[in-house]
């Protein structure tokens, strides 16, 4: 088997591969073929490992499940029968690490397609007794179904949305640690709350600048900002100003009055240039309060995700006005392809964050707006797990450097007319030491084509693709399988399809792409 080192050799280097035999309907030259099986090899055996790691977790939450139902036979019942078939997709994953090849990509994703099954369903049974409003315990001893309480419930005389749920404070702490890489020194003075949505952390985080801000100063909004954030600013605030970076940074460094900045360093379509973190926070470092008001700094991370440690990097030198919050959709890169709960992560980190008093208002705005989570929606998810999350992106992020590759090719060969990444490559953004540029592309054909005529050659393409390949027709990104779905803007040339890498091995995915080139990206 081909070993690591060997791997990282300049003649696997995508900028350096012979693309031609992709459109000449030619195979590769037999060494990059036999090249590219082994690595799609060990990639499919470090597939089944993650599979494994899965497993476990449903393993832990079977315990939690038959330990809180000691004496009741049905749930026993139930527990049994889940662990029975644990053990048997267990057995599968396992010979999928002894033997590699039979790890097809279909073969993988009905495994942990049926893994996922487990844990949406063992969320719901095991948080399948808890009550919105649990009671106290009216009586010492082991709990009845009488008692008006969950039996997965740690807490009681609360109510779940007003974060009255152990269960998500529990996986907030873990999720802090994991994905947030938070220094210790800053943890008394930052939160992580989990909201239903990434949308949903957007207006609190708007929510808490106008209620701490009292909306004195206006919010600046970067430009080519997602729409939705757009329309939710402007919804819920009365002075949003749109300002290029550029003019961002002129008004930091003018001392110019604002009281919230919103910004993306990642693109969004229709493309616009992205805030450069390295110099805004290079501004905000040498920022002077407004009349002593506060400054919040809302940064959304769904497209630069823990390839962006933005906190451990910036946090600490940040003047005592400001408070820097990270929105993030939670079911892009942080459910391990699954997809199961559609939930958002908020940190806040700032000096005003160790009151108490401070902290208490985001909890009670959390909850007037409706925004926690629910306990089954982390009774769903896997545990939070920087190792494993990364190595998974990492994965993408080499799919997704292929792909550039490979798009590149077919715009010089007059296949499409242009594309772009949803993340410049940049020292700011590294995993494993390689540029995140993240895993979608925004990728024009040829042509004045609608947005419906993107859509239909998407569908004929995801229709006329082997079914074991899995192109999907859809949207959202940072799954394993590779997605597609049209994209517009506000002008007909701003019509375009968005491509989602996905994480299969690398011989899978040049696959995939020679189904792409002759079904889709083509004039």
């Amino acid at each position: 088997m081909m070993s690591d080192e060997h791997l990282s050799s300049s003649d696997l280097d995508p900028k350096n591969w012979d693309w031609s035999p992709m459109l000449k309907d030619r195979p590769f030259e037999a060494s990059d073929a036999a090249k590219l099986v082994q690595i799609g090899n060990i990639d499919r055996q470090r597939d089944a490992e993650e599979l494994r790691w899965l497993l476990q977790g449903v393993r832990r939450e079977i315990g939690f499940y038959d330990a809180i139902y000691p004496d009741a036979p049905f749930e026993r019942e139930l527990a049994a029968a889940f662990a029975r078939q644990v053990d048997k997709l267990d057995g599968r994953a396992e010979s999928f690490i002894e033997q590699p090849a039979a790890c097809t990509w279909d073969a993988y994703l009905t495994l942990k397609y049926e893994i996922r099954k487990l844990y949406k369903q063992l969320g719901g049974i095991v948080s399948g007794s808890d009550w919105q409003t649990p009671g106290k315990q009216s009586h010492a001893g082991r709990q009845t179904l009488a008692d008006e309480a969950g039996f997965a419930q740690e807490e009681e005389g609360t109510y779940q949305r007003c974060y009255g749920s152990e269960a998500v404070k529990e996986y907030e702490d873990a999720a802090m640690r994991a994905f947030y890489g938070i220094p210790d020194r800053l943890r008394s003075r930052s939160s992580l709350l989990l909201t239903t949505s990434g949308m949903k952390a957007l207006e609190l985080a708007i929510a808490a600048y106008r209620s701490f801000a009292g909306e004195r100063l206006p919010c600046v909004l970067q430009s080519g900002f997602y729409g939705e954030g757009i329309e939710l600013a402007r919804t819920l605030l009365d002075d949003v100003q749109e300002a290029g970076p550029d003019d961002i940074y002129a008004i930091l460094e003018t001392s110019q009055p604002v009281g919230c900045l919103i910004v993306d360093p990642g693109q969004c379509w229709p493309i616009k240039p992205p805030v450069d973190l390295r110099r805004l926070f290079d501004c905000l470092r040498r920022h002077r309060p407004y009349r002593q008001e506060l400054l919040f700094v809302i940064v959304d991370r769904t497209l630069t995700g823990i390839a962006n440690p933005m906190f451990e990097r910036y946090a600490d030198s940040l003047p005592s006005h400001i408070i820097l919050v990270s929105v993030e959709s939670g079911i892009k890169y942080l459910q391990y392809g699954f997809d199961l709960a559609n939930v958002g992560y908020l940190v806040a980190s700032g000096q005003p964050m160790a009151e108490e008093t401070h902290r208490s208002r985001w909890i009670d705005l959390l909850s007037i707006i409706d925004a926690g989570a629910s306990p089954l929606d982390v009774r769903q998810l896997p545990a939070p797990d920087f190792a494993t999350v990364s190595a998974r992106l990492v994965r993408l992020n080499r799919n997704a450097h292929w792909l550039n590759a490979f798009l590149q090719y077919l715009q010089t060969q007059g296949r499409i007319k242009d594309f772009n990444l949803s993340v410049k490559a940049s020292d700011e953004y590294l995993l494993e030491g390689q540029h995140w540029i993240g895993t979608v592309f925004y990728i024009r054909l040829h042509g004045e084509l609608s947005e419906q005529a993107y859509q239909n050659r998407i569908d004929a393409c995801a229709a006329a693709a082997p079914s074991g390949m899995h192109l999907i027709s859809g949207g959202s990104f940072g799954f394993d399988s590779l997605r597609l779905n049209a994209i517009h803007g506000d002008a007909p040339e701003e019509n375009a399809l968005r491509l989602s890498a996905g994480r299969a091995p690398l011989d899978q995915l040049m696959a995939s792409m020679r189904v792409l080139a002759e079904l889709l990206l083509h004039p």
